[in-house]
Parts: structure tokens; sequence; C-alpha cells
């Protein structure tokens, strides 16, 4: 989506939402607005993933792009 079209959308939903009557729809509104917001918050075990990480020599990581580069290769995608 260019610039000017999300310029667009934008202020057509400010339009849209400057006319809800309906409190309910307001109330849902405000739950997507505080979602976007919040920071996400990672279980013991996701954690402990993340911190066995740190300080692997990083010799062994291959690179994304290089990964998808080969597997489109090999299953000729």
């Amino acid at each position: 989506m260019n610039t000017s079209q999300l310029q667009s959308d934008k202020l057509n939903i400010i339009n849209w939402i400057t006319e809800i009557q309906d409190s309910s729809i307001v109330e849902k509104i405000k739950v997507i607005m505080s979602s976007e917001r919040r920071s996400y918050n990672l279980t013991d075990e996701q954690q402990e993933i993340l911190d066995s990480q740190i300080g692997l020599d990083s010799s062994l990581y291959v690179d994304a792009d290089k990964l998808v580069t080969d597997i489109k290769a090999k299953y000729d995608l």
C-alpha cells in the first residue's frame, strides 16, 4: 500500500469512528488499540531457550536469505 492510500484509509477510518454510536463497538476499538501497545511476555520455557542461545558461536548460524535461496533451489520453487 502506498503512502497516499494509507493516509486516505486512515482518514476514512477516523471519519467512520466519529460516526459510531454503538458503545460496544467503541469498546472493541479500544481493545484493539491497547493490544497494539502491549508487550509480549515469553513463557519461562521460551525465555530459557532464548537465554541458552546467548553466547553461541555465530559461525553456527545460517543466514535466513541464504537458507530461503537454498530451499528454493533444492525444491525448484
